[in-house]
């Protein structure tokens, strides 16, 4: 199991975002005429999901602030200093427990620009076209990635920041069956607002509520919260502190790693490639058990390898500090949502809590 610590925090942290989709499910089309929802009555949650979905070309720029409150463990000392993927883990756990800061920019779908600002190093992701880079001001490390062109000339191509507008998009796929939604005026950075609220219709999730703001003028999403059912504080907050609609500078989607960098290049398979056609031994992607709220992501284990007697230990360390002994194997509940860890090396997630991972599991 040498992969788990690099699959798990790539679970968990779409878990989090994945927890306000999983209890809306199909979404109504919105018809020509759904209009705008700057209007002087509240209108209808399909009205707000419709702003939303024509805001893609949408150009603006702003600060963000993210906070989290979802009850995970403190990481051990000196495990961020680990390397591999044991630092890969302490960075993802990092950003979804601490609280930040960051400057975005968006000119449309296939332009944008997340900079999250640390006290002293700066990361960020810059998409511009089929040119997708990260870089680590820290470490000194750069990811170019090529993206297939067919992703960069589709209308329908999704940010690749963690924005209000990036959870806004997954939301719109889907609604009410699974869920009460109801919407009420607000305020979000100076703009008028109306809060699109979801309320699961069961209560075997973890989920309390998700509450969209959505800029009442352009449609353009400018706060997204989930709560954890029976906690006071959100258990995930983004929202815009400022925001300007103005269109970013173009020197803002241009980036060149500085001199001394460190920089990989990555390719993404095209959209035409057989989905049948994989590596033997490589990720075959998860399943999903259920459906709505309560549904289970469960990835085999030959994603992750042979089993527990495979990892580092250093990553033996993180993963029990991490994680505690339910019947035998390994799991992690939050507020929000739970992970659960087989001896053979399968892994469970969702937005339930662990019991109801034990069952998927059996």
């Amino acid at each position: 199991m040498k992969r788990l610590l690099k699959w798990l925090p790539a679970l968990v942290a779409p878990v989090v975002v994945a927890v306000v989709v999983a209890g809306v499910v199909s979404a109504p089309a919105f018809a020509a005429d759904a209009g705008t929802v700057q209007q002087a009555s509240t209108p209808s949650a399909a009205s707000v999901l419709a702003s939303i979905a024509k805001a893609k070309n949408a150009h603006y720029s702003g600060t963000i602030e993210q906070t989290s409150d979802l009850g995970l463990p403190e990481l051990p000392a000196g495990a961020t200093g680990a390397g591999g993927s044991t630092a890969q883990a302490s960075g993802i756990l990092e950003l979804l427990t601490a609280s930040h800061k960051a400057r975005v920019y968006v000119d449309g779908p296939s332009k944008q620009r997340l900079q999250v600002l640390d006290s002293l190093a700066e990361r960020d992701v810059v998409r511009n076209g089929t040119d997708v880079w990260t870089w680590d001001s820290k470490t000194q490390k750069a990811v170019h990635v090529t993206l297939p062109s067919k992703t960069a000339d589709s209308a329908s191509s999704g940010s690749p920041t963690a924005t209000p507008q990036d959870v806004a998009s997954r939301l719109v796929k889907k609604a009410g069956v699974d869920s009460t939604l109801t919407v009420s005026k607000g305020s979000v950075a100076s703009r008028s607002v109306w809060r699109l609220t979801i309320t699961p219709k069961t209560s075997d999730t973890l989920v309390g509520k998700a509450v969209l703001s959505v800029d009442a003028k352009t449609g353009v999403p400018l706060a997204a919260q989930v709560d954890a059912r029976g906690q006071k504080s959100a258990a995930v907050s983004v929202a815009f502190t400022s925001v300007d609609f103005g269109t970013p500078a173009a020197s803002n989607f241009s980036f060149t790693p500085p001199k001394g960098a460190k920089v990989t290049q990555k390719s993404l398979p095209s959209h035409t490639a057989h989905p049948d056609h994989r590596v033997p031994g490589s990720f075959e992607g998860p399943t999903v058990i259920g459906s709505g709220w309560t549904s289970v992501v469960a990835v085999p284990s030959g994603a992750l390898g042979s089993g527990m007697s495979g990892l580092t230990a250093d990553q033996s360390h993180l993963l029990n500090e991490l994680t505690q002994s339910v019947d035998g194997v390994r799991g992690l509940q939050t507020s929000l949502f739970s992970v659960l860890i087989t001896n053979d090396g399968r892994l469970y997630a969702g937005a339930v809590p662990l019991t109801a991972l034990q069952s998927a599991a059996k």
